[in-house]
């Protein structure tokens, strides 16, 4: 998929992201040179603690933004699978979205997966959060070969790819 040049507003997006969903986690990250995240592992190269959503906060993700970028989830995505038939179940923010998937691209999917952007420098790629070995979350674009369930012909990643759309400020 595309890369998008946008003027985002990383603090309005961050903000709508989460706004009224109670059970929804905030969740943003910053990313190492790899795409990999290094606050799972322990190796994030600046110490920052979360307390609240402050202007040191935001202060801190442009920063981030200006490097190796960050990542901000979007969606979460849980896959159910009963009878024969795959339903995703996708929360964002304060709603809850069913998509049923056609059946083609329901291999490899993850029971879980947390959709979400990588921003760099303005740049703004849509993909995914993907552990693939105890704690090791990478950021993996769409249409990326590591990943072929990523791939932009998938109808859910296109249906997820809109709601990301709506939701950068």
């Amino acid at each position: 998929m595309e890369k998008s040049q946008k003027n985002i507003n990383i603090r309005k997006t961050v903000e709508h992201s989460i706004a009224g969903g109670k059970d929804f986690h905030f969740y943003v990250d910053e990313l190492a040179p790899d795409n990999t995240m290094p606050t799972y592992k322990g190796e994030a190269d600046e110490k920052y603690v979360y307390k609240e959503m402050d202007d040191e906060f935001f202060d801190f993700l442009e920063r981030k933004s200006n490097e190796n970028g960050i990542f901000i989830r979007l969606v979460f995505s849980k896959t159910i699978r009963k009878d024969g038939s795959t339903l995703h179940e996708l929360t964002i923010a304060d709603a809850l979205e069913e998509f049923k998937a056609d059946g083609q691209y329901d291999e490899g999917i993850p029971e879980f997966v947390d959709y979400g952007i990588k921003v760099q420098n303005g740049e703004v790629t849509f993909g995914a959060s993907i552990n693939h070995d105890d704690r090791q979350f990478r950021f993996y674009e769409f249409g990326s070969a590591e990943e072929e369930f990523l791939s932009p012909d998938n109808p859910l990643n296109r249906r997820i790819v809109e709601i990301m759309e709506g939701m950068i400020k």
